[in-house]
C-alpha cells in the first residue's frame, strides 16, 4: 500500500462509524466505476458504438444544429435554461 492511502485511511479510521461507512461506500462505488468503465472500453462493440456517434455528432454540426462548447457550458446546469429561453 502507498503512503499517501495508507495516510487517508488512518484518516478514515479515525472518524465515526457512520462516515466511516460512507467512505467505504464512496471507494468501492469508484472501484465499481473504474471496473465498469474498463469493461466498456474493452467491449468490442465499443468502437462501433462511439463510430456512430461520431457520425451523429458531425451530420448535426453539418446540419447547424450543433451548439460551440465554451468555458464551463458543457455540462453546466444552467446550460439548458438558457436554451430554453430562446
Amino acid at each position: 500500500m502507498i503512503d499517501a492511502l495508507r495516510q487517508a485511511v488512518e484518516r478514515a479510521a479515525q472518524q465515526s462509524e457512520d462516515e466511516q461507512a460512507v467512505i467505504a461506500s464512496a471507494i468501492e462505488a469508484l472501484l465499481d466505476a473504474d471496473t465498469r468503465w474498463a469493461a466498456l472500453l474493452n467491449d468490442p462493440r465499443t468502437p462501433v458504438a462511439l463510430d456512430a456517434l461520431v457520425s451523429e455528432a458531425l451530420a448535426e454540426a453539418a446540419a447547424g444544429q450543433a451548439e460551440e462548447i465554451t468555458g464551463e457550458g458543457f455540462g453546466a446546469s444552467d446550460s439548458s435554461d438558457d436554451t430554453e429561453a430562446s
